[in-house]
């Protein structure tokens, strides 16, 4: 699938929504720009994601974070652990308005642009948390999420360990691991799934819109 190189980007956009079978509330078309170019404009000062075009921001950032909306299930309060500029859960909120959103980033300047982005869309239901996650910390914070999600930020074995204490009962942790999950990444995550009481890791592939690039989304659900 080939487009113009002067393709607006909105237009992109709602392509690839299309391409992969959702649909967004109405207000979330302007919010989605208002995001891509709030981020390109911080990403000139400051490095939130090494993507600048529209097209590699929607497609890579956007539309990837979107791919694994149908797994969130009904869940209704998510934890994004390692945030960044907000990939997925931000993406996801947009998405699913009354979910409530909690995003954990330890690097200032990036929780800095999710407090900016958050309080200039006028979000409701979002805390930015800024700290750098351990399993002491996250036990302590306890079950309070029906989902908690990250994107290539941690090993899967490290990324259990954090969101598990986090879950109530029934919920389910979702890591997109890109296009590469190497076999050593996942037996290590296999060990340590039981004893953190999560069942059969699910692998769920699938392909992004426009590039056709694989994608590899890890799911796994509290015992």
């Amino acid at each position: 699938m080939t487009h113009p190189a002067n393709s607006q980007p909105l237009d992109l956009f709602r392509e690839g929504i299309a391409a992969l079978g959702l649909e967004l509330p109405p207000q979330a078309f302007e919010q989605f720009r208002i995001y891509l170019e709030e981020l390109k404009r911080w990403n000139a000062r400051v490095n939130l994601t090494g993507l600048k075009t529209d097209r590699d921001i929607i497609s890579k950032h956007f539309l990837d974070s979107l791919a694994v909306l149908p797994y969130l299930g009904e869940a209704n309060s998510l934890a994004d652990l390692g945030s960044g500029a907000g990939f997925p859960g931000l993406v996801l909120k947009l998405a699913r308005p009354f979910v409530s959103l909690t995003l954990v980033e330890a690097r200032a300047k990036k929780a800095a642009f999710l407090e900016y982005l958050v309080s200039l869309l006028k979000l409701e239901g979002v805390e930015v948390v800024q700290v750098h996650l351990t399993p002491e910390l996250t036990r302590q914070w306890g079950p309070r999420f029906q989902a908690v999600t990250s994107r290539a930020t941690f090993p899967l074995a490290r990324f259990l360990e954090l969101a598990a204490p986090l879950l109530h009962p029934r919920g389910r942790v979702l890591a997109l691991k890109g296009p590469n999950l190497k076999p050593n990444e996942m037996e290590a995550a296999q060990e340590r799934r039981g004893p953190l009481g999560l069942g059969t890791l699910e692998l769920k592939h699938y392909h992004l819109p426009f590039s056709e690039e694989p994608r590899i989304l890890v799911i796994a659900r509290h015992s």
